[in-house]
């Protein structure tokens, strides 16, 4: 858990660098700058190194840091405001939801289930570079839901788009360190 202050702190430093270039003061001050689009279609691989029981478990099946757990996902964001919080910048606000499974051998049925919902805040800095934040809950279980816990979900992430329509993502946080392809359709 120590080794996410400072994967955040890498994500940020790198924002702040790509807000500080000329042409992404440019982008991120013209509202609507960025590709129209209703909805992001995200396939993903994941990558788990982080979990918690809160405390919640009368024994302890694994780990909370170790253990890594990988599997594939898919996340779909639809968006809620553009502009949003920031009228005078280039950003939108989206409902994102998913399902996640990933490997798990502490687990009763070999494998864990991750229901995540989250709001997700985008920048666009240039034609090329967005920057996003997500925060929510997921509910992640052993098998299809034989176990089930709440997890409280932070990541932050970086998307290269190729054009309009199709980006290269990246996002990492608690719990996932995730790469995909983002599809933005409508």
């Amino acid at each position: 858990m120590k080794a996410l202050p400072s994967l955040v702190s890498v994500a940020l430093a790198g924002a702040t660098l790509l807000a500080l270039a000329p042409e992404a003061q440019a982008n991120i001050k013209n509202p609507n700058d960025h590709p129209d689009y209703f909805a992001e279609l995200e396939p993903h691989g994941n990558f788990v190194f982080w979990r918690r029981d809160y405390g919640l478990r009368n024994y302890r099946r694994y780990r909370d840091f170790g253990d890594p757990e990988f599997g594939v996902g898919f996340r779909a964001t639809i968006e809620l405001a553009d502009p949003a919080f920031i009228p005078r910048l280039n950003n939108t606000v989206g409902i994102s939801f998913g399902l996640d499974l990933t490997n798990c051998r502490y687990c009763y049925d070999d494998f864990t289930l991750w229901s995540p919902v989250t709001m997700q805040w985008n920048f666009f800095f240039t034609d090329q570079w967005s920057a996003f934040a997500d925060l929510g809950v997921a509910i992640r279980s052993d098998g299809f839901y034989r176990d089930a816990w709440f997890d409280v979900i932070g990541m932050v992430g970086g998307r290269y788009h190729f054009n309009d329509d199709i980006s290269l993502t990246m996002r990492i946080g608690y719990p996932f360190v995730s790469f995909g392809v983002s599809f933005f359709v409508g």
